[in-house]
């Protein structure tokens, strides 16, 4: 049993004190929200995550897990102080480490004299902000006998299916500098890793923090590539899911992240790219691939919703149902959603939307407020809309009833943003069902820099 404290209970500090804890571990998490540490001892989780609140629960009936608002009684007598505050954009795309300056110095104030710590490092950052987490730490406990290492731990959860992800992790990344660290962090993630022989990897942090960075950047330039081939389909009437299909059958090439949609969203590619971009800048170095990926992703994001206003001509006055809000499905976060990106598109023309989504509908009027009309279900979405968009890839979306979609479309067209719905049966049932590189639409719907 290790006494962990964890800085931050939003997504990675949640998921990561709520999985440690329930192997044993005595885990304390601060957040500065009384309304999210309440809700937290009352076993509801914060965040839609399939299987956490359960965990979570759990956890709070074993007395493994306790959530309070002060840094200094998380801090004092745990062994190890995870730091997994948010590290959101700044204008420039660099990371803003303001939430990270604070936990450290709010930690450093908090080390108890005479004992040893490790400070883990989960937020996301660059190498340069493990640097000045340590030159931060080392002020604020100079001229004492405290001791402390600083660790890097990045995540590699996907929002979704983050409790497998922990549970079976592919691998655990940690870059620490002593041997004392490095047995400290096997012996924490032993319970996750002990059946999975290799996963535990370490090197010296700045390349854990590296890897993650490019991991998502190789991952978001996957996805961009596959979107860029579906719209170049489009203009030349092939169809990208007989190229996937090839694609994916090469084994230098898979087939993950390797099906079109409209465009990455969530809180880690767009942010990862852009840090890595800015700090290549910073450290004069040409990141011009990093910075196309980002430029193409956006021009994705539009992509449907320039589907519907050419069909439509024009959308002022019309009124476009949306299936779907979350960036994707399992999860109810709409932070940089290619669904909230097309309706932005379609209200600035006029249009009049309804939407649908799962989970997400509650953050997304909090976003729109009355700019946009929500509808608890997805057929009375349909209700006097003109054409139907899909932008999520929920299981309730893939196998609708055609024929009722038909009969309340004004103009019977649905424009498929996921590729999950059966053209055939579509077509059977009276509707136009236009995806994303099927081919449906040669040279019609190629251009992307007239929509951004």
């Amino acid at each position: 049993m290790k006494r962990l404290a964890f800085i931050g209970t939003g997504y990675v500090g949640l998921v990561s004190g709520c999985m440690f804890a329930s192997v044993g571990n005595q885990v304390t998490c601060v957040d500065k929200d009384p309304e999210i540490t309440e809700a937290l001892r009352a076993g509801r989780c914060t965040i839609h995550e399939p299987g956490l609140e359960d965990i979570l629960q759990a956890a709070i009936a074993d007395g493994n897990i306790r959530f309070i608002t002060n840094t200094a009684d998380a801090c004092a007598d745990a062994d190890a102080v995870f730091i997994a505050v948010g590290t959101p954009s700044m204008t420039t795309g660099a990371y803003d480490f303001r939430y990270v300056e604070a936990a450290a110095r709010e930690v450093g104030r908090s080390l108890v004299s005479g004992r040893h710590y490790l400070i883990v490092l989960k937020s996301t950052v660059t190498p340069d902000i493990y640097s000045r987490v340590q030159a931060i730490l080392s002020e604020e406990v100079r001229e004492s006998d405290i001791s402390y290492e600083v660790v890097s731990n990045p995540e590699f959860l996907a929002e979704g299916t983050a409790v497998r992800d922990f549970s079976h992790p592919s691998r655990v990344l940690i870059g620490a500098v002593s041997d004392d660290a490095r047995e400290f962090m096997r012996s924490l993630y032993l319970p996750f890793t002990k059946s999975r022989p290799g996963t535990l990897q370490f090197t010296d942090p700045p390349s854990a923090i590296v890897t993650k960075l490019a991991a998502n950047s190789f991952l978001a330039c996957r996805v961009a590539l596959i979107n860029e081939v579906a719209r170049y389909c489009d203009a030349v009437g092939a169809d990208i899911e007989s190229v996937r299909v090839g694609l994916a059958s090469d084994p230098r090439i898979g087939h993950l992240f390797l099906y079109a949609g409209p465009g990455f969203g969530g809180s880690c590619f767009g942010k990862d790219i852009r840090a890595l971009r800015e700090s290549g800048r910073q450290h004069d170095t040409d990141m011009s691939l990093i910075a196309a990926i980002e430029r193409s992703n956006q021009c994705q994001k539009q992509y449907v919703s320039h589907q519907v206003k050419m069909h439509l001509n024009s959308v002022a006055g019309k009124t476009v149902a949306v299936w779907g809000l979350a960036f994707k499905a399992r999860t109810d976060d709409i932070r940089e959603s290619p669904a909230i990106a097309a309706i932005e598109d379609l209200l600035k023309d006029g249009a009049t939307i309804h939407a649908h989504d799962p989970q997400a509908m509650q953050r997304s009027a909090e976003y729109f407020g009355n700019r946009v009309q929500f509808f608890s279900n997805k057929y009375e979405a349909l209700r006097g809309a003109d054409v139907l968009m899909i932008m999520t890839e929920w299981d309730t979306y893939k196998s609708p009833d055609y024929r009722e979609i038909a009969e309340l479309l004004r103009e019977r067209a649905v424009f498929d943003g996921r590729n999950i719905l059966d053209p055939a049966q579509a077509s059977q049932a009276g509707l136009l069902c236009v995806g994303i590189g099927r081919g449906q639409t040669a040279h019609r719907l190629t251009a992307c820099a007239s929509h951004g």
